[in-house]
């Protein structure tokens, strides 16, 4: 079983159209301890301390035997939308959605998720070798998203939505955002927040089914 270190509701629906066994466990991490003004360098750092703080929770605080025993990794992820060199996280008013989209309308920025799988490594033999989650694979996936431009009321109309406020960059591409998304460039459901292709890729380096 897989534990995603996350409560956002992107992240569940993708590994719930994927067919993935997994259980969600917030990691309550203070996103404030971690400081670095390089996009990359900082959501790779935040998916690893979601992921060990859930995996130090799951070793440490005795819970359910049963669900311990079925954990064979933690997944851990951040995103980040950078502009022009500027960090967007989730916007902190309609004010600042509303000036992010004035900016946005017809440009592009690029979408970074850091993810973060720390896994119990197996033998040759398929045999869990360690209880700890000693295993990790991390990596930062990077998208860029390319805008198309909007008129004053269509920002206004989308901000009012609340949708823009519980995004990295103001944007939800699988919701009402998409109609203002032109094309992008590298993984679609990265810009969701989680890149499934690179899952596949670390779970099967890890020596867990997929399916």
């Amino acid at each position: 079983m897989l534990v995603l270190a996350s409560k956002s509701k992107g992240r569940k629906e993708l590994l719930q159209r994927s067919g993935i066994e997994f259980k969600i466990m917030a990691s309550n991490f203070d996103e404030d301890e971690i400081i670095d003004k390089t996009p990359t360098s900082l959501v790779q750092k935040l998916s690893y301390k979601k992921a060990e703080a859930v995996g130090l929770r799951i070793l440490t605080e005795g819970l359910d035997d049963n669900f311990n025993n079925k954990v064979q990794a933690v997944l851990g992820c951040d995103s980040l939308f950078e502009f022009k060199g500027e960090i967007f996280g989730k916007p902190r008013s309609k004010e600042e959605a509303l000036t992010r989209w004035k900016m946005m309308s017809s440009s592009y920025g690029i979408l970074h998720t850091g993810h973060s799988l720390i896994f119990r490594p197996k033998s040759d033999e398929n045999v869990v070798t360690c209880p700890d989650f000693k295993g990790m694979i991390t990596e930062v996936i990077s998208t860029k998203v390319h805008f198309a431009k909007l008129s004053d009321i269509e920002i206004v109309n989308y901000v009012d939505t609340d949708e823009p406020m519980n995004c990295a960059g103001g944007f939800a591409i699988e919701g009402k955002g998409a109609f203002f998304v032109e094309s992008i460039e590298g993984c679609y459901s990265n810009v969701i927040g989680l890149s499934l292709p690179w899952l596949r890729a670390a779970l099967v380096k890890a020596s867990i089914p997929v399916l």
